[in-house]
């Protein structure tokens, strides 16, 4: 038990740092696309921006559910990557479909895919809010400003 706990904490530090990096990524992009004076309030930078940030991070938990999957190849739990990546995938959202099991000597993992999965989802929707909560207040300054312009009666 000691052995898969320690190879599970150390996939979900793993994990976090894939997050991590993604994140980062788009906060870079976003300070460097406010600085150049891009992405002000429209339809059309909306939806660019936020199916850019759901688009990296889909990708970085895409990424997450692979290394998982590979870990289960490499302990011998599957044989085929794709059934891993599947395995993986369930574990990971918490969805626990039940339909494939682990051995008993590795089913730790899997709970601790889980919680690793609703962490990193918790940082997704963090990251999200953020990003709406940016586009609301563009917008909350572009009507404060266009007020500030009318001709006062």
């Amino acid at each position: 038990m000691f052995v898969n706990l320690l190879i599970g904490l150390l996939m979900m530090v793993l994990n976090l740092g894939i997050q991590v990096l993604a994140i980062s990524t788009l906060i870079r992009f976003f300070v460097r696309r406010n600085a150049r004076g891009k992405g002000g309030p429209g339809i059309r930078n909306d939806i660019g921006l936020l199916s850019m940030t759901l688009a990296v991070l889909i990708a970085g938990h895409i990424f997450q559910f692979a290394t998982w999957a590979f870990l289960f190849v490499t302990l011998g739990e599957f044989t085929a990557f794709s059934e891993a990546f599947y395995h993986s995938t369930v574990n990971f959202t918490s969805l626990g479909y039940g339909d494939i099991v682990m051995s008993v000597q590795h089913r730790l993992l899997g709970a601790l895919e889980a919680a690793n999965g609703v962490l990193m989802f918790g940082l997704t929707a963090g990251l999200i809010l953020t990003v709406l909560t940016n586009r609301f207040s563009r917008y909350d300054q572009l009507v404060e400003l266009k007020n500030n312009l009318r001709p006062k009666k």
